[in-house]
This record gives C-alpha cells, structure tokens and sequence, in this order.
C-alpha cells in the first residue's frame, strides 16, 4: 500500500534499504539508494523526517517508521539505545520489564552511560542516559532485538542501579517488592557479588532489605562493619533509624515488619 506523503519510488526506496540495512539505516545508505547527489538525498531524506517516515537517532543515523503506520517505530523503542550511545545499557524498570519483573506501562527508557548524552524524546518515548564511572559499568549482557544488539543489565544489576543512581523511598520499594516476590528469579550471590561493588549507601540498603526478604545479608553486613558514618534512604521527616545498618529509612518501611 502506498504511504500518506511518499511518492512510489520513495516508498520502493525504503522499503529496499529495510531489506538490504534493516530498520536502522544512516544517511550515506540512504543516498546510495537513491541514486542522486548529496545534497537532493539530503533534502529528500529531510522531507522523509518532517512526514514521519524516518525517526532520526542522531546526526546521520536513522529508524524507519512502520509503513502501515506512519510516526510509530517498526522496531522495539529498546532496540535503538545502542545505536544512539554505544556505550550504554538498558537498565532500572526498562530491564527488569524485559526479564519479565516488571509490568508497567513505560514512558521512559533510562540507561547507564560512560558519558553524559542529552535527554531525547522519539515516538513519544523519552530516553535518559545517567553517567557513571567504568567500575561500576558492568552486570549487562547483549540481546538481540528486532536485529539490533542492546546491552541489558541483568536483574541483580538493574536492582543494584535502581538504588545506587535512583535512590528514594520509590525505588527501595520497588526493590524490596521484586526481593520478596521472585526470589526464585534472582541469582542471591550474584546480587551480595554486585552490591559489595556498589557505594557504602546502596550496600547498607540492599543489606537493610535482604533482611526483609529472609536473605543471608552477613557478607554484606561485614562489609559495612566500623564505618563510623550514616546512610538514608530519603529526606522524609518520618525517618526511623536502624542500628545494624546504620540507616535511616522512612516510617512507610516499618510495615514490612509487621508482614
């Protein structure tokens, strides 16, 4: 079926490059194809932009639009993070979604970056990239999806990251809800191996809450021994304090110990 807005040999072009480059194509793959100067393919390719029938990544890269539905993205909204930062994982609510651990509706695709990129919105999704240092880039594996290579953390890493770069009474919730219901899911040593990577806050909270779920927290409990300092979960003015995690932790917490 001819597109809203593209002329035939438009339509046979793109639908060429999606054969021969797939869904993700940059601007030299499409100039070739249509076998013109460089400065008409620019323009052709900008007219294809505005219709909604290209999603431009970044300078010079592009995703193609489902044909049957012009502005939606052919492939997965998580299938491009890896071509718009390559050095970026999938990680928080995102990746637990695709461990099957998360079923939300989401708006957002945040990941973990070795650099600082901008907030970019594409097909009403925004994606949010959050810096961090190269130790504590690691815990992800690569996933084919819709032919594009993603790094996806792992579920004990996307628990780690929820605390250690979202921390609030939210996140820690969210952590402690998956800790109780798929303990079956979650590699436990996995998880002490990445917290006693993480920063002495994140280590004394998924101590805090493995306690909560019945888990061995003693290797992590003597990494936190003699550390004269204080961690909290948030800044709510209900904080309690717990003695063995040197932690303050809201009062919203104190229900888990009535279950």
């Amino acid at each position: 079926m001819k597109g809203i807005g593209l002329t035939e040999y438009e339509l046979e072009t793109l639908e060429t490059a999606l054969i021969e480059y797939g869904a993700v194509v940059t601007f030299d793959q499409l100039s070739s194809l249509f076998n013109e100067d460089r400065q008409y393919s620019r323009k052709r390719t900008n007219k294809l932009v505005k219709q909604g029938w290209l999603k431009r990544i970044k300078k010079g890269v592009f995703v193609m639009s489902d044909f049957s539905s012009r502005g939606k993205l052919s492939i997965s909204h998580s299938a491009i993070v890896n071509v718009m930062v390559r050095e970026a994982y999938i990680s928080f609510e995102t990746a637990l979604q695709h461990h099957g651990l998360y079923d939300q509706l989401q708006t957002n695709i945040n990941s973990v970056s070795l650099k600082q990129y901008k907030t970019t919105t594409i097909d009403r999704i925004t994606y949010n990239f959050i810096k961090t240092q190269q130790r504590y880039f690691y815990g992800w594996d690569t996933h084919d999806i819709d032919g594009q290579m993603v790094k996806i953390a792992r579920i004990e890493k996307a628990l780690i990251d929820l605390i250690q770069f979202h921390r609030s009474r939210y996140s820690t919730d969210l952590v402690m809800e998956k800790l109780s219901m798929f303990k079956n899911d979650i590699a436990h040593q996995r998880l002490i191996e990445y917290a006693l990577k993480a920063n002495l806050t994140t280590r004394r909270i998924i101590g805090f809450l493995m306690d909560f779920a019945d888990l061995d927290s003693s290797k992590l409990h003597s990494s936190v021994l003699n550390q004269q300092s204080v961690s909290s979960i948030s800044n709510s003015e209900n904080n309690l304090f717990n003695n063995k995690w040197q932690l303050y932790y809201d009062q919203y917490f104190s229900n888990y110990f009535q279950k």
